[in-house]
Order: C-alpha cells, then structure tokens, then sequence
C-alpha cells in the first residue's frame, strides 16, 4: 500500500515539474497553470469551511436550545413572591411618539405581528430601567389569551413588544414588553389594530396601516413592572429575551377579543387561542421595578 502512494507521488511531483517547466516557456500556459490552482485551492477552502461550519452550526443550535430550555416562558406572576428592586433611573421610552413613514399588520398563521418603517435616526427604542443599552422597537405580537398572568388572573388578549439591541457587550440582546388585556370596556387605542384585522384574516396576509404613533397603542411606564428572563415567540422564531411585564392590566371588549379570534392559522381553521402553556419559574429571578 505504501509502495503505490510513493509511486503515485512520484509520478504526481514529475508531472508537476514538467508543466512547471512548460510554463516558464509560455505565458499563457502560465495563466492557465495559476488559474487552476487557484480553483483548487478555492475548493480546499470551501470543503474546509463546509466540513467546520456544519460542527459550529451544531454547537450554537444545541447552546440556543439550552439556554431556551432554561428559561421557559410564560409564568404566572405571583405579586408577594417578587423580589422588590429599586432603579437608579426609570424606564424612558423614546421616540415613541413619532408617526412613522409606514406600518404594516401581517397574520404569519400563528399570530397577527405589527411592524413599523421610519427613519433610521428616529426609531423608538428604551433605555434606562436597567438596561445596559438602547433597545430599539422590532415588533409588536398578539397573544389571544394571555400568555402571562398575574396572581393566576387570567387575561384575555396580551400584546408583546419586542424590542433587539444591536451593542454586542450587552447582557441581553431583546427585550419584550408585556402589556395585558382583560375583559371590560372598550379599548379605543386598540382599535387601530382591530379594525384591520378583517383584512388580514388568512395566514400569510398582510395590510399597510394608516400610521399611528406607537405612544398611543403602547403606554409609557416608568417603573412598577415585572422582569425576568423568558423567550419571545412570535410563532415564526423562538429567541430568549428579558421581560418587562406592565404592572397595569388594561381593559378591551368582547367584539375586540372576538376580532382576534376570527383570524385564520396555517390550517385554514381559526385561531381561537395561540398562548403557550404556563411553565414553572423555577430557580429564576421575578423582580418588581420601583423608582
């Protein structure tokens, strides 16, 4: 076996030399020489990358499953089992109050997602509140119930407000707002989302919104909310975020839950309740923000 790979080498290195030879005579066997072993070497260099990339991709999925895993959400709120922590500075909500260029409400088959279009240096974002950095808004998602409740009141509609900082030194690259909806009266802000909905009632439709500033949908807080580290799932991707859970838990009508309730999953069926099960907090933290 040894005896054939020398003898293969052999015959390799003297074929090698002998082109080598032929290139110093011609030029343009020279550029075809240098070409062809820049292919190969390109090649080398894809099968490497190809042959590493396929382990990290493991690694980084099987390290977000994890992490994931860990911090399951959502959980019920038990008011006397928060710890109490006080803020340097409060929450402050910027931007917020600009109309954007454009909004558009999209019904992906799980859920109704609403996401905004301005200009790059008047993105509403949070700061403060504890957070490390800017987080800017991404999106907002509907849950019908509630996903979260609070001392095992349950909820009938819960908006999530994702929110991504793009500093890499920060503990937590998303944040979601967690605003809550029980029955009651009607909801007038809400109705900017509601009376649209018809028109997105089959999965993978989407509208443009007459724009809105977000202010008048999302309300402000500065302190007195709930944190702890979960996941955001908007039904398309799974990602662990920090909480922000609005302590207020806001009123909307029936005819407003029934609206949600009409729109239509992957399935063609409608969707009368896309809210993950509760899951345990475990050895988690629950903070209470006071200012």
């Amino acid at each position: 076996m040894l005896a054939s790979i020398d003898d293969f080498w052999l015959q390799f290195m003297q074929g090698f030399s002998f082109v080598m030879r032929c290139t110093e005579r011609s030029k343009l066997l020279r550029v075809l020489v240098c070409c062809v072993i820049s292919m190969a070497i390109l090649n080398i260099v894809w099968l490497l990358f190809g042959v590493i990339k396929a382990p990290i991709k493991y690694i980084v999925t099987w390290r977000l499953k994890t992490k994931l895993a860990r911090q399951p959400t959502p959980i019920n709120i038990v008011r006397s089992a928060t710890r109490r922590t006080m803020l340097g500075r409060p929450l402050e909500w910027n931007y917020y109050d600009k109309l954007p260029l454009a909004m558009l409400l999209e019904n992906n088959g799980s859920t109704v997602i609403l996401r905004i279009c301005c200009k790059w240096d008047s993105v509403p974002h949070l700061s403060g509140g504890g957070l490390a950095g800017k987080y800017h808004f991404v999106e907002a998602c509907f849950k019908w119930g509630a996903e979260h409740s609070m001392d095992a009141q349950k909820c009938s509609l819960e908006m999530q407000v994702l929110h991504r900082c793009h500093q890499g030194s920060v503990p937590y690259e998303c944040v979601a707002v967690s605003y809550l909806f029980a029955h009651g009266q009607e909801h007038g802000p809400l109705n900017q989302i509601t009376e649209s909905l018809r028109c997105v009632a089959h999965p993978n439709s989407h509208m443009e919104l007459p724009p809105f500033d977000l202010a008048s949908l999302m309300s402000s807080f500065g302190s007195s909310f709930y944190s702890y580290e979960g996941t955001y799932d908007n039904g398309g991707q799974v990602m662990p975020a920090l909480w922000l859970i609005c302590s207020e838990i806001f009123a909307i009508s029936a005819v407003q839950s029934s609206q949600f309730r009409a729109l239509r999953g992957i399935d063609r069926n409608k969707i009368y309740w896309n809210a993950r099960p509760e899951q345990p907090l475990g050895d988690r933290c629950l903070s209470f923000y006071t200012f």
